[in-house]
C-alpha cells in the first residue's frame, strides 16, 4: 500500500481493489481503510462517476497506484480511528508534455484548516518525483480560498481558462 504522510495526514493511494470498493460500496471502502464511516460522502467535486473512472483506469493500469486517487486521512485522536476527511486525485499519468491534473475535495467541517494545502503540497511533490513536469489544477473561478491556497504553494494562474467560469492554475517542476 502506497502511503504519503504529512504533518497531520496520511494520504493513501488507491490501488485497483480500493478503487473498486470506493466505486461499489462506501461502507466496504471505509472498512477496508479502517476509518470512521462518514455520512456525507463524497466531498465535491467527486461523485460516483469519478470513482468509477478511477476503478476503470486502475483495472487497465494496475501499476498506476498514485495516479488515480488518494484518500485523505486525519488522526482521529488517541481513542478514535482515523477519519477520512477528503479525496484527492492526480487525474491519470502525465500526458506527453508531462502535465498532470490535480483535484481535491474536503468534507465541509475540514475546510479552512490547511488540510488542502498539505495535500496539494504532498501530491505535487509526489507527482514531480514520479515524472510529472507540471501539475495543473482547475478551479471554479470564484473559489478565492482555493486560489489563495494554490498561490501560496507557488502555483500561477495561467490566465487560460479551459471553460467559462473555470480558472487554471499550474506549477512547474524546478
Amino acid at each position: 500500500m502506497l502511503v504519503v504522510t504529512t504533518e497531520r495526514l496520511a494520504l493513501i493511494a488507491l490501488d485497483h481493489r480500493l478503487a473498486a470498493l470506493q466505486a461499489g460500496s462506501r461502507a466496504a471502502f471505509f472498512n477496508a481503510i479502517a476509518v470512521t464511516h462518514e455520512p456525507y460522502w463524497p466531498p465535491a467535486p467527486f461523485d460516483l462517476p469519478a470513482f468509477e473512472w478511477a476503478a476503470k483506469h486502475l483495472a487497465h493500469d494496475p501499476q498506476g497506484e498514485g495516479w488515480y486517487g488518494w484518500a485523505m486521512l486525519a488522526n482521529g485522536g488517541e481513542r478514535a480511528p482515523p477519519r477520512i476527511i477528503g479525496i484527492a486525485a492526480l487525474i491519470g499519468r502525465p500526458d506527453e508534455d508531462g502535465d498532470v491534473e490535480l483535484a481535491f475535495g474536503l468534507l465541509p467541517e475540514f475546510r479552512g484548516r490547511g488540510y488542502g494545502a498539505e495535500t496539494v503540497r504532498a501530491l505535487t511533490d509526489w507527482a514531480f518525483a514520479h515524472g510529472a513536469a507540471r501539475v495543473i489544477s482547475h478551479l471554479d473561478a470564484e473559489d478565492h480560498s482555493a486560489a489563495h491556497t494554490l498561490q501560496k504553494l507557488g502555483f500561477i494562474d495561467t490566465g487560460a481558462p479551459p471553460y467559462p467560469g473555470v480558472a487554471c492554475w499550474a506549477l512547474s517542476a524546478a
